[in-house]
């Protein structure tokens, strides 16, 4: 059993007993640690005189003087022990000692504390207390006013506990969803605990009275201290192996029949006993086994990881055994019920054989007038004309169609001749109306040289003009009134003289357009200007 509280940043001084007698220093004891100190400095002021030899002191007044130090001392400890002569009174306070291998104190827990604990205190369990010192003086002793009680430990594991909780259910290790249900009737059970401890024995005392035919598999591993998870991860992990391989179709090791469940637990213990099953590796071996997995760890109180992952939670071994293994004579009487049920289903079927003959001859008799008018009214819609007209209708239709689809074919083909023909004269009208046409026939064009415009009246000439005359083939220079007519060097010969044919000449290009006047525009009535070398 330890004490804590912080140390003065002064020394005190060394107390006085009542008797005049220096008390040990309370810094020196090992007693007090890690505690906010009640009073700096020295200890309160004796309440009473000195004793003499005249006047001894009472005992009211020593236990007064006693209750007034160990109170400013210790009125804030954090103690840890263990449980002993747990006893819980009708009005609801919980007494009990506290107690290590060398020392023992009375506790004292109220009412009010002690309804507010998670699950009630019993003997041997190891906590930790926050309280104060009292004295009891009608007795003369002195216990602990408990405020606060926790497992030994808690802090530290407690919080690991929580966190890992937290963890692995955001991560969805504890859907109930994905759980796998527990088969009915396992033929092979495989066991991961203790070869050593009371789970195995139990767990076969189970299953050898309810289910002598089951067979059990134990993979041997430790329950408790260093490398206890990851051994029985591995197990897990094994016997998984074994299913796998056997869904492969290769053989297991040694003919090993795979487990239909698996049974993971220990017996009951201190959280630090029980904490390999709390352990991260063990839990996510749990989660990513194919075969259902019961935890049965612990006590009925004790909870653990495992616990939340594992397909089934059973409360103790013994009840796990329970669960995978009905009882034979539950087995017996329900194979009684289900022979009875399969009985009396056949017994029902040959009755109704045995009468189907009648019924038949009953239900012919009861529906063959009515199929037989049925039949006789639907030969009569096949010889109607009504059945007919339809037919008839669509093939009208049809030959309405086709007819309009050959008028349509007529018209699209007159109408293309008729364009064609219209095509032919506009052609024909064109090729009369064109300039060069025009020119063919005699005339001639006559323009500005220097402007290009074209003469169209003879007033327009003055003396001395320079003309520009294009005929049918070819060009000629004038000028009005000189008499001099000239063929500009660009005219080549063969517009003047007819070339000789040649053979298989290919056919020049079609000139540029040259713009040409409106020869049909209306002219002035004034004679005509003798101009040289026209006509």
């Amino acid at each position: 059993m330890t004490a804590s509280r912080p140390n003065s940043p002064h020394p005190a001084p060394a107390s006085r007993s009542p008797f005049g007698q220096a008390l040990p220093d309370v810094s020196e004891t090992g007693i007090l640690r890690s505690l906010p100190p009640p009073n700096q400095g020295t200890l309160p002021a004796t309440r009473v005189e000195a004793p003499t030899a005249d006047r001894p002191l009472t005992v009211s007044e020593l236990t007064g003087e006693l209750k007034s130090l160990l109170q400013g001392h210790f009125a804030q400890l954090f103690v840890e022990g263990e449980i002993s002569g747990c006893r819980p009174a009708a009005s609801g306070h919980v007494y009990f000692t506290l107690k290590d291998s060398k020392a023992a104190i009375s506790c004292v827990l109220w009412a009010g504390q002690a309804a507010r604990l998670a699950k009630p205190l019993r003997d041997g369990d190891k906590v930790e207390i926050r309280g104060g010192l009292d004295v009891f003086a009608a007795r003369g002793t002195y216990q602990i006013v408990v405020q606060t009680v926790r497992p030994a430990g808690l802090g530290r594991l407690f919080l690991a506990f929580q966190e890992m909780k937290e963890r692995l259910e955001r991560e969805g290790l504890f859907d109930p969803a994905r759980k796998r249900p527990i088969p009915g009737h396992p033929r092979v059970v495989g066991v991961v605990t203790s070869p050593t401890g009371a789970v195995i024995r139990d767990i076969l005392k189970v299953l050898e009275r309810r289910a002598p035919h089951v067979v059990v598999l134990l993979y041997p591993t430790r329950v408790q201290g260093e490398g206890a998870a990851r051994e029985v991860a591995s197990a897990i992990g094994r016997f998984n192996d074994f299913a796998a391989r056997q869904d492969e179709g290769a053989p297991s090791d040694g003919g090993m029949p795979v487990p239909d469940v698996l049974i993971v637990g220990r017996g009951g213990g201190s959280m630090e006993d029980l904490w390999s099953f709390n352990e991260e590796v063990v839990a996510r071996a749990i989660y990513q086994s194919v075969i259902p997995v019961i935890s049965a760890v612990g006590h009925e109180t004790d909870f653990t990881i495992a616990d939340f992952v594992a397909d089934l939670r059973a409360p103790t071994p013994s009840a796990a055994a329970e669960v995978v293994a009905r009882d034979s004579g539950e087995l017996i009487r329900d194979l009684e019920q289900t022979t009875s049920r399969l009985k009396g289903a056949l017994r029902h079927r040959i009755a109704f054989l045995r009468e189907a003959p009648h019924l038949r001859a009953r239900l012919e008799g009861a529906f063959m007038p009515r199929v037989r008018a049925m039949r006789e009214t639907l030969r009569s819609f096949k010889k109607s004309a009504a059945l007919q007209r339809p037919l008839h209708r669509v093939n009208e239709e049809r030959q309405r169609l086709d007819d309009a689809h050959q008028r349509m074919g007529r018209a699209l083909e007159n109408r293309h001749r008729e364009g064609a023909r219209r095509h032919e004269r506009l052609a024909a009208q064109l090729t009369a109306l064109s300039p060069r046409a025009v020119l063919s026939r005699g005339y001639s064009i006559t323009m500005n040289a220097q402007t290009g415009s074209v003469l169209r009246r003879a007033r327009e000439a003055a003396p001395g003009l320079a003309l520009r005359i294009v005929l049918h083939e070819g060009e000629l220079n004038a000028r009005v009134g000189t008499g001099e007519v000239t063929v500009p060097a660009s005219v080549s010969t063969s517009e003047t003289a007819p070339a000789p044919k040649r053979r298989r000449a290919p056919r020049p290009k079609a000139p540029k357009a040259t713009p040409v006047p409106d020869l049909f525009a209306d002219t002035d009535d004034t004679p005509p200007r003798d101009v040289a070398g026209t006509r």
